[in-house]
């Protein structure tokens, strides 16, 4: 009996003690306990791999690319058929000319591959010149200096057919492109880039000219200090999947579209900065989607939008919510067809709405909307008939110009937003040689230019934030559901000023954990199931300790 006096205190201890580990590295961060983590983990959208162009080659396999193949001097690649494999984690540099082949990447789903294009030259007649068909991610280094095209032939074989293969860089797992070379990407078939997870653009010069989408991404696209000039016959960059959480998130570089259907696409656009020009023959920006979580962020960047061809276009188009905190926006739609500036989801219950920013948005006055009346930021709204070339200008009361911009396209509606205007006050509304003095009321049914009345002005309802973020706050994610790499436990979004994304919140179809910044890693799990087993082998422990008493 002596031998088991003190079982219930110890079973005591051990539950107490295991439940003290559990609740230490849950809140371990709180306690000021840093876990030691993947190098993939990053503050924001992008990993320190996706940063880092930089990577040493020095013990790299060197493939050489030639019209038999190439060779390899390394280890993790080979030839067959006149094409490359890669199947191995590692280091690769890509040199050289393929005049009719491809660069397949079979490697473990875990593994992270390095590929460097050293002034390389791939063309595909019949398929993919650069295939991810298994890897953990792929980093796609443009070396500084070099310049390196792929192309892909007018129709692909049928194996790359029925495998889904539609893009001259197409990539079924994660993919970045960064560097500071320029890469040419043509494609005479279907896309220029496919990415079926997350693709991420952090450097280098790429033009893309494409038979259908220049880039196409499955869960999200994110770029910052690349130059892109996009040529599609379809959308220049589209992120689409199923459950229509797609992402698309710009936050520094250039992107020049000269030519697409659509410019943007995405359920969800963040524009944090940048300098973007785009020229559609439909909407220039769409935020997609009908399950109430379509949005567009503008919190940086200047943003210019020249439709003069299309009809029923929009400048940039929400199915819901369009929220405007900084930057530039320039948009110009030709007044005829019915084309409007801007276009949000009010009748799915979406508002409009301007925190910050400057904002010159012409078009049809048809079907024209304005910002919310709940905007902080004042905005005036006038019906005009002006012919394309004309100026627009906006003076305040002591003649100060506060915007003045040449518009391409001709338009019979105008809306205008400058940090400078505010509610109730007057400001003078220069259209080619005619003005008027206008009061700010935040009013999106406004009169015409000398009195006429706009047809068809559409109000918003009174701009209702049941549920949302609100103004002036800063929200730390969105939805949660754009991830790091698998082993970094997720990464979140940055911070969104002025509740731009405070309609995120308190959604439906949004997880609130998710939402509010908490979600429990894959770290926490760990650590707490293995208190769980610590629990449990001590209470085997003690029970077997009492029988044997």
């Amino acid at each position: 009996m002596s031998k088991h006096k003190h079982i219930d205190a110890i079973c005591v201890g051990i539950t107490v003690a295991a439940l003290l580990f559990t609740l230490l590295f849950m809140n371990g961060k709180a306690l000021g306990i840093v876990a030691v983590a993947s190098e993939e983990i990053s503050d924001g959208m992008f990993t320190a791999n996706d940063l880092d162009a930089a990577w040493d080659a020095g013990d790299a396999t060197r493939i050489i690319l030639s019209d038999e193949g190439g060779t390899v001097k390394g280890n993790g690649a080979y030839v067959n058929g006149g094409d490359v494999y890669i199947v191995y984690a590692g280091k690769y540099v890509l040199s050289g000319g393929l005049s009719d082949g491809s660069v397949i990447i079979e490697a473990d789903r875990d593994d992270k591959i390095w590929l460097m294009l050293d002034g390389a030259s791939i063309h595909c007649e019949d398929g993919a010149a650069i295939r991810v068909e298994q890897a953990g991610k792929v980093f796609l280094t443009l070396r500084d200096g070099t310049q390196n095209t792929l192309s892909s032939g007018a129709s692909y074989g049928e194996e790359a057919v029925l495998a889904g293969v539609d893009g001259t860089i197409y990539s079924r797992d994660d993919l970045t492109i960064n560097g500071t070379g320029s890469l040419q990407v043509t494609a005479e078939y279907q896309h220029g880039i496919v990415c079926n997870d997350d693709f991420v653009v952090a450097g280098g010069t790429l033009h893309v000219t494409a038979a259908q989408d220049a880039i196409h991404a499955n869960d999200s696209v994110r770029i910052r200090e690349a130059d892109l000039t996009l040529s599609a016959g379809d959308d220049g960059i589209t992120v689409s999947n199923d459950d229509e959480t797609s992402y698309l998130y710009i936050e520094s570089g250039n992107i020049t579209i000269p030519s697409c259907y659509e410019g943007l696409e995405a359920v969800q656009i963040t524009i944090a900065g940048g300098t973007i020009d785009i020229d559609p023959i439909d909407d220039g920006i769409n935020a997609n989607g009908y399950s109430g979580n379509s949005v567009i962020n503008i919190t940086g960047g200047d943003i210019t939008i020249t439709d003069e061809n299309g009809r029923d276009a929009d400048g940039i188009d929400s199915n819901k919510d369009i929220y405007i905190s900084g930057g530039k926006l320039f948009v110009s739609v030709s007044d005829n067809g019915g084309s409007c500036a801007i276009d949000c989801g009010s009748e799915y219950g979406g508002v409009c709405e301007i925190t910050g920013g400057t904002v010159l948005a012409c078009g049809s006055s048809g079907m024209a909307e304005g910002f919310d009346a709940s905007s902080p930021q004042g905005f005036l709204m006038q019906t005009v008939s002006a012919s394309s070339g004309m100026t627009v200008a906006v003076k305040d009361a002591s003649g100060k110009e506060l915007l003045s911009e040449t518009v391409p396209c001709s338009f019979s509606s105008v809306l205008v937003s400058t940090p400078e205007m505010k509610v109730g006050d007057t400001y003078t509304l220069i259209v080619g040689d005619a003005e008027t003095e206008i009061t700010i009321d935040n009013s999106s049914s406004p009169s015409g230019f000398g009195g006429g009345r706009m047809h068809g002005g559409i109000g918003f309802g009174g701009g209702q934030m049941t549920g949302r973020g609100g103004l002036g706050r800063d929200v730390e994610a969105f939805s949660g559901n754009v991830a790091g790499e698998a082993e970094a436990g997720g990464m979140q979004l940055p911070k969104m000023p002025n509740g731009a994304a405070g309609n995120m919140l308190g959604q439906g179809n949004v997880p609130q954990a998710a939402a509010a910044g908490t979600s429990i890693s894959a770290e926490t799990l760990i650590l707490l199931g293995v208190s769980v087993i610590v629990l449990l082998a001590g209470c085997i422990a003690a029970l077997c300790y009492k029988r044997k008493g």
